[in-house]
């Protein structure tokens, strides 16, 4: 094994709890279980008992964490990832290998870089726009556009000398196409003992869950008119909120009690360990983003016993669900209604008990066994070189 004394993770922030957070997580916990001194740096302090809470990942040991700013910043959330160059120029001399979780643009880019998906992609697609928030108003889209022209400007440099990774097939195709260069997939990482243990509970009730960060682009507020016209079933609203997400939240709570939408339940900033609870006695998962990248909270769903239904242009539905192998999906809202009674007739057939041997390259195991193999295989290159 290639000796190396100090690692540098980056990661704009772990307070947001999404599947980018999760795989900063693991990728440390990877990192110091090889015996690596590993430290963590950010834009904004690190909430450690809120993080471990909501994901349920501790350490023994937490990684020392940096911060470039003392405070939280609830605005102008696009523009704080590249100050994450901040560290890449001030600190590499100090480490041996600097790895970001959450890729962007940079001045300086990291060795190896984990890119959830390229946000240039949105300004630079046509058929993505509708997907994303910035060009949803006005307002939004001034707020891009500074973000746009900054990218276009780094774009080569920022991803010239980095090993690029990814986290599908789908995100794969579009960091080929916009930034021109090739990219590994590495599967964010489920714990998949978590979820299957929940098999084993066939007494559930017809109830249809949704899991996502408060967010505009989550979508979440659309569960709650789905509900509304389904009054016969229950439903479940589980996200986290953080920073402006807050807004968002309060917008959703004053929906449900707008239309007096009793049969759905809002929960936020649940603990792991009640999430499991709620879905051990649901059957259909609906995920409402457009044009996820990858989609942790689907594959969970799955290995709970759920039935997904997902959004046809993400990568839930080309590398999770595999293009309706493994579940359902659909282009429109108002499509969703009837595709959940199809799913809960798909639940009663038991199509779910075909889906665990399938999950298995999503597991925590093969992402640790994926990233330490390319890990080592750049280091003993870079030493080569």
């Amino acid at each position: 094994m290639v000796s190396i004394m100090k690692v540098l993770v980056l990661h704009n922030s772990l307070n947001s709890l999404g599947g980018g957070e999760i795989v900063c997580l693991h990728t440390i916990r990877l990192l110091m279980e090889k015996g690596y001194t590993v430290h963590i740096a950010t834009i904004e302090p690190t909430n450690w008992k809120i993080v471990t809470k909501v994901t349920g990942i501790d350490f023994p040991i937490k990684p020392v964490a940096y911060a470039l700013l003392p405070f939280p910043i609830k605005s102008f959330s696009v523009y704080q990832r590249p100050l994450l160059s901040y560290y890449t120029i001030k600190m590499r001399k100090k480490y041996e290998l600097i790895i970001s979780t959450f890729g962007d643009i940079a001045l300086n880019p990291a060795d190896i870089t984990y890119l959830h998906f390229p946000m240039i992609a949105y300004a630079m697609k046509n058929e993505l726009k509708p997907y994303i928030k910035y060009y949803s108003s006005r307002f939004w889209y001034i707020y891009y556009q500074p973000y746009v022209m900054i990218s276009k400007l780094l774009m080569k440099r920022s991803f010239r000398n980095t090993l690029l990774l990814t986290n599908s097939k789908f995100t794969q195709q579009i960091i080929k196409e916009v930034i021109g260069k090739n990219s590994i997939i590495v599967y964010p990482p489920i714990k998949l003992e978590d979820y299957f243990q929940l098999l084993e509970n066939e007494e559930r009730e017809d109830s249809i869950l949704y899991i996502g960060r408060f967010s505009e682009e989550k979508n979440n507020h659309i569960l709650i008119h789905i509900a509304r016209q389904m009054p016969e079933y229950k439903f479940y609203l589980i996200g986290t909120v953080a920073g402006k997400g807050l807004n968002y939240y309060n917008y959703c709570r004053r929906l449900k009690e707008k239309y007096n939408v009793k049969n759905i339940e809002i929960l936020p900033n649940l603990p792991h360990k009640d999430k499991l609870k709620i879905m051990s006695k649901s059957k259909v998962y609906v995920h409402l983003m457009k044009g996820e990248h990858f989609g942790i909270a689907p594959a969970e769903a799955m290995a709970s016993g759920l039935i997904p239904i997902v959004h046809k242009i993400s990568g839930a539905w080309t590398d999770i669900l595999e293009e309706g192998k493994y579940g359902l999906g659909f282009i429109q809202f108002y499509e969703i209604p009837r595709l959940i009674e199809e799913a809960l007739k798909l639940w009663d057939q038991k199509l779910w008990k075909t889906y665990s041997e399938h999950l298995k390259k999503f597991s925590a195991k093969a992402f640790y066994k994926k990233l330490d193999m390319i890990i080592e295989t750049y280091l003993r290159m870079k030493n080569m070189s």
